[in-house]
């Protein structure tokens, strides 16, 4: 039986979760419940429970496992989404009843200039969960606070492994160990200086092979830093993989729990990973369309009947997306 399981490519290692600080909350009780449940039940809400707003595209790193350090995720015309738009889009949510936001996509979102703008607007509105992932290169004190003070709820910093040399030349291409590793340091000391619980922080990794054996020494090493420590399966992203030609009984959470919107406005059903061709599934542009309209158009409509039936491989993007060929191999599927 075919069925759409939520954050199956994501682990957490730690007992304690970024969420637990608000699970007696009755509607974050309710968002967390829709996020694991309405894929499994197929059950399509009014409107997306998370959005994905893609505040830049542009990243300061070139990390050669990820698709956008390959150029292998989307248009290569990367830019900063507006001030104006991020607030349509936020306005929109808002009416709603959206529940979560995260602030990043393909880029590093600490280079928007008005990151902490964007955080507080969103919060302003009553966005319930309001985050973003970060390589951590960028937080400097002055930035911190300023998220503080915006009512950031929980920021993940990816970190591959705790050696300097590896890290600097064959993970995190660009970032600065020493410097990431203060940063992180800095921001728990900042949030507890102040008597907060919020950011909360989870530190992740992409769990390349090489680092599975080490992985509990990650652990330890950031346990005194973080709230929560976990990691990510690796999917092959690079324009060279071909994911074409697999076949299982499997569906897409994605498409049951969020949208992804482009710092042009551009909308897509999914994040697509390691997808060049976008166009293949873009549903339309926030500018011109609601995000309610491309939510429950016959687009949507379609993309979800294929991956509820088990033909999502009619679909070219989902037949070359990087995700869903890392869930069918996990249930043994073969070419």
């Amino acid at each position: 039986m075919t069925e759409a399981l939520a954050n199956t490519n994501f682990h957490k290692v730690t007992a304690k979760s970024v969420f637990d600080a608000r699970e007696a909350e009755p509607r974050f009780a309710e968002y967390r419940r829709r996020w694991n449940e309405y894929p499994r039940a197929f059950t399509v809400a009014p409107f997306p429970t998370h959005l994905d707003i893609e505040s830049t595209g542009v990243c300061n790193l070139r990390c050669p496992f990820c698709a956008t350090g390959t150029q292998n995720w989307g248009p290569n015309e990367r830019g900063y989404m507006e001030m104006a738009l991020f607030k349509k889009i936020i306005d929109e949510g808002a009416a709603e009843k959206l529940f979560a936001i995260k602030l990043s996509f393909r880029g590093e979102p600490t280079l928007h200039q008005q990151l902490p703008e964007m955080v507080a607007y969103a919060k302003q509105k009553g966005i319930l969960d309001v985050y973003f992932n970060t390589n951590g290169t960028l937080l400097t004190e002055k930035l911190v606070h300023r998220l503080i003070d915006a009512g950031l709820d929980r920021i993940s910093i990816s970190f591959e492994g705790i050696e300097k040399e590896p890290y600097e030349k064959s993970y995190r291409v660009g970032a600065k160990y020493d410097r990431v590793i203060e940063n992180v340091r800095r921001l728990k000391g900042l949030r507890d200086g102040r008597g907060l619980g919020i950011p909360q922080i989870r530190i992740q990794s992409v769990l390349l092979p090489e680092l599975k054996e080490a992985f509990p020494k990650y652990l330890e090493f950031w346990k005194p830093y973080a709230d929560e420590i976990s990691y990510l399966d690796m999917r092959r992203e690079s324009p060279t993989d071909d994911h074409r030609g697999l076949r299982g009984d499997w569906a897409c959470p994605y498409l049951w729990q969020r949208m992804t919107i482009l710092w042009d406005g551009t909308t897509l059903p999914c994040p697509m990973p390691g997808l060049a061709d976008f166009s293949l599934l873009a549903l339309g542009n926030v500018r011109e369309k609601s995000i309610q309209e491309m939510w429950s158009g016959p687009e949507s409509a379609r993309y979800r009947q294929l991956h509820q039936s088990n033909r999502a491989h009619e679909l070219e993007a989902c037949d070359r997306c990087s995700f869903r060929s890392a869930e069918l191999e996990k249930l043994g599927a073969r070419k």
